[in-house]
C-alpha cells in the first residue's frame, strides 16, 4: 500500500495479529525430548512460525508432554505435518478459558482486571489469596459450590471451555461464540411444560366485522325489495323480501 498520509494523519498498514494466523497441537511421543527450537527449524518450510510445548506441573516440578502447539502463517490449519519420517496429523488448538488470579471471574486475565479486590480461589472471601488461606471450606466465586474456583470439574468451567471451542472451530468472535452457547443452554429449573406454557398464544378474533355490500339489480321483478338499516362496519345487516337481489362479495 502507498499511502502513507490522509491529510494530516499518518497511515500504517499491517497485518492482523490474529486473523492471518492459525494454532494447532500435533501429540507424538518420538519428539517429546525435543526442543523447541530444532521443531520450529524442521517445520519452518511447512509455514510454521512458532512452537510452544504444553507442560504439566507435579509436586511443584514442570514437565513436557508430548503436545507442542504449532503457529502457523495461514488461517487455514493443516490437515497434517511432517517431521523426519512420521507424518503428524494436527487438531485444531483450543485454549483453556481465561480466569483472572486476582477476582477469580472468567473472560480477562490479572493485567487487564478491574476489579478492586482480591479474591481467594479457594474460600471466596476478599483480601488473601489461594496459598494464604486458612479456611477449611471451600467455595466457588463463580457458582458458590463447594469447590475452588480454579476446579475444571464444575459446569461454569466446562461452559467456558465450549464457548472456547466453538470460537475456534468456527472461526467467530468470542462474544458470537458465547451467545450460541447461551441460547442452546436449558434453563435450570425450567420443565418443558413450562417452558410451552410460557410461549405466546396466537390471538383469537373476538367477532367478525360484516363488511359493507352493494346490491345490483339481476332482473325486474314485480316485487319490491326492501332493504333496511344497511350496516356500517360495526353493525348488523337486516334484510326483507330479498327478490330478484344480487350481493356482489
Amino acid at each position: 500500500m502507498k499511502l502513507e498520509n490522509i491529510g494530516t494523519i499518518k497511515v500504517t498498514v499491517s497485518p492482523h495479529h490474529t486473523l492471518n494466523h492459525s494454532k494447532g497441537v500435533i501429540s507424538e511421543s518420538e519428539f517429546q525430548r525435543d526442543l523447541e527450537e530444532d521443531l520450529l527449524e524442521c517445520l519452518q518450510t511447512q509455514n510454521v512460525i512458532a512452537v510452544k510445548r504444553i507442560t504439566i506441573k507435579r509436586n511443584g516440578q514442570i514437565f513436557p508432554t508430548k503436545h507442542p502447539i504449532l503457529t502457523f502463517n495461514n488461517p487455514v490449519l493443516p490437515k497434517n505435518v511432517k517431521i523426519a519420517y512420521i507424518n503428524c496429523p494436527v487438531k485444531p488448538y483450543i485454549p483453556d478459558p481465561l480466569r483472572c488470579f486476582k477476582c477469580q471471574k472468567f473472560g480477562h486475565t490479572t493485567i487487564a482486571c478491574r476489579g478492586n479486590k482480591e479474591i481467594c480461589a479457594r474460600c471466596s472471601l476478599p483480601d488473601h489469596n489461594s496459598q494464604t488461606c486458612k479456611s477449611t471450606t471451600q467455595k466457588c466465586y463463580n457458582c458458590s459450590a463447594d469447590h475452588p474456583s480454579y476446579s475444571r470439574s464444575y459446569p461454569r468451567y466446562k461452559l467456558e471451555k465450549e464457548i472456547q471451542t466453538i470460537k475456534i472451530t468456527k472461526k467467530i468472535s468470542f462474544q458470537e461464540a458465547r451467545q450460541i452457547v447461551i441460547d442452546r443452554t436449558p434453563i435450570p429449573g425450567l420443565s418443558y411444560s413450562s417452558a410451552l406454557n410460557s410461549t405466546a398464544k396466537p390471538l383469537v378474533q373476538n367477532s367478525l366485522k360484516t363488511p359493507q355490500m352493494q346490491p345490483t339489480v339481476v332482473n325486474n321483478t314485480s316485487a319490491s325489495p326492501t332493504i333496511v338499516n344497511l350496516a356500517t362496519d360495526n353493525d348488523t345487516i337486516t334484510i326483507k323480501n330479498l327478490i330478484g337481489w344480487h350481493f356482489l362479495p
